[in-house]
């Protein structure tokens, strides 16, 4: 399914939306996955604002599993319009009940002081193996990315950093050019900044990754920049912490040319299976 397709939601009232079936015949799991209702979320909050709001962050916290095989409704609450600040609260829901909950901030377009952290090295994603080659990428549940070009930086080129614990990269893209519109290109960032980012708390622990139950909790996400997901941004993750069945994950994504457009924070579940004893 297209990334145009997946964030085009029917409208169905005033501050109600539905968006399509995630797209079973994938073979993902029955669970649907947490980028495609964060996706989703967002683009039912834009649809609420005035053109001249933007979205700077969002804050969301996945409630249950969704069903992959079955519609979502999202149901927009107008929590406040202010002169330079609008903020929205969206409820996901299948089956009566809420599976996603975020609240959304938008601003209008404002000067200040302005810096950014330098952008860290990496290798060029053009030299790199892509999505469908690497070994976790190749599993048949991942066939509905296949509209991305995903590349992960191999540990031995990962660049190292001093006191970082638990590391990954990851360049990405999409594949065929995208329309202009600034929000298709936002809501496609949101919807792909969910599936790595657990990954670097597993980097140090992949003899351990089959008996993990592992699950998106929360996410939030800050934008910095103007960009366009269809050409190649880098995505510099890390795991400062896990324990106690979660892991807590940040990552910070830049253009090729080292602009810094977007930061994400994440706890994830990482808990072992009931029927493993490490």
């Amino acid at each position: 399914m297209a990334i145009e397709e997946i964030l085009d939601l029917e409208q169905l009232e005033v501050d109600i939306y539905r968006g399509g079936v995630f797209s079973p015949e994938s073979g993902f799991l029955q669970r649907t996955f947490g980028g495609h209702v964060a996706g989703q979320s967002l683009v039912s909050a834009v649809r609420t604002v005035e053109p001249q709001f933007h979205v700077h962050s969002l804050h969301g916290y996945f409630l249950r599993p969704g069903d992959a095989r079955a519609p979502t409704v999202y149901l927009v609450e107008r929590v406040r319009d202010g002169g330079s600040f609008a903020t929205r609260r969206v409820s996901a829901v299948q089956h009566g009940q809420t599976i996603f909950s975020m609240a959304a901030s938008f601003q209008t377009e404002q000067a200040g002081p302005e810096h950014q952290d330098a952008v860290p090295q990496a290798p060029d994603p053009e030299q790199l193996p892509g999505f469908r080659s690497g070994k976790f990428f190749d599993e048949p549940g991942f066939a509905q990315f296949a509209e991305w070009d995903v590349r992960i930086v191999p540990r031995d080129e990962l660049p190292p950093v001093p006191g970082k614990v638990s590391r990954q990269q990851v360049w990405f893209r999409h594949r065929d050019p995208l329309p202009d519109d600034p929000v298709l290109h936002i809501c496609a960032l949101a919807y792909m900044s969910d599936l790595t980012l657990l990954g670097s708390a597993q980097v140090n622990h992949l003899d351990l990754r089959q008996n993990l139950m592992v699950a998106s909790l929360d996410h939030a996400l800050w934008f910095a920049g103007t960009f366009r997901a269809d050409e190649w941004l880098l995505y510099d993750q890390s795991s400062p912490f896990a324990g106690g069945g979660r892991a807590l994950c940040q990552g910070q994504i830049f253009t090729r040319d080292g602009r810094l457009v977007a930061a994400v924070m994440q706890e994830g579940l990482t808990r072992y299976k009931r029927d493993f004893r490490p």
